[in-house]
């Protein structure tokens, strides 16, 4: 039985940026409760290989959120959406060697965590940061959503960081990303099933269909 170094790096990048953030802003301490819990998400997986794509999104996960806390102790909420991206990340089906796919979930953190430190405001970014990277973690491919993702919100943060107020462009950044316009996940309905009226089997033999 052996503990994989990717894990225990993860953990060290996880508490290296926190505990960082919090020396900065010490009221922010609640934030590292969560912290914990991410540590106990890759800890329960510390035998096994996360791979450099995991370390590398991690690590990007608690870097844009500490950088976020250090700037205002109000943005320590977002540490939440780090703890879920951090299990998303980690319980997922990205491959260890998606290497660019562990970038552009990184990519995306570091770009909340910068409108975040630019304005306390832009910390509801993190909500889409997250879904961004449930989305890359749940993908097969090696690249391609994380070359989407470091492309969207890399323009996301050009954009919005010197320009108050375009925050709003993070949810396209993350509709970028999914399956709706580059393939697979969510799926998209094909036709529609009149069954208001239906008295048929559940198993939907007798279902009129409209295509």
């Amino acid at each position: 039985m052996t503990i994989k170094a990717t894990s225990l790096l993860s953990i060290a990048a996880i508490w290296g940026a926190m505990i960082a953030a919090v020396a900065i802003r010490p009221e922010a301490w609640w934030s590292l409760f969560f912290a914990a819990l991410a540590t106990g998400a890759v800890g329960i997986s510390a035998m096994r290989r996360l791979g450099l794509s995991r370390l590398a999104a991690i690590s990007g996960i608690w870097g844009g959120t500490a950088a976020a806390i250090a700037s205002d102790s109000g943005a320590a909420w977002m540490a939440i959406f780090a703890f879920l991206a951090t299990g998303a990340t980690v319980y997922s089906f990205m491959r260890r060697d998606a290497y660019l796919n562990g970038i552009g979930i990184a990519a995306a953190w570091a770009a909340s965590g910068a409108m975040a430190a630019r304005d306390t405001d832009a910390a509801w970014t993190a909500v889409f940061a997250f879904l961004t990277a449930a989305t890359i973690a749940k993908s097969r491919s090696r690249a391609k959503r994380g070359i989407i993702a470091v492309i969207a919100w890399g323009a996301t943060a050009g954009i919005a960081i010197p320009n108050e107020g375009y925050y709003w462009l993070c949810v396209f950044a993350f509709l970028a990303t999914t399956a709706m316009f580059f393939g697979g996940g969510f799926p998209v309905p094909r036709r529609f099933e009149w069954d208001i009226l239906d008295r048929g089997d559940d198993d939907g033999d007798h279902v009129r269909t409209v295509h």
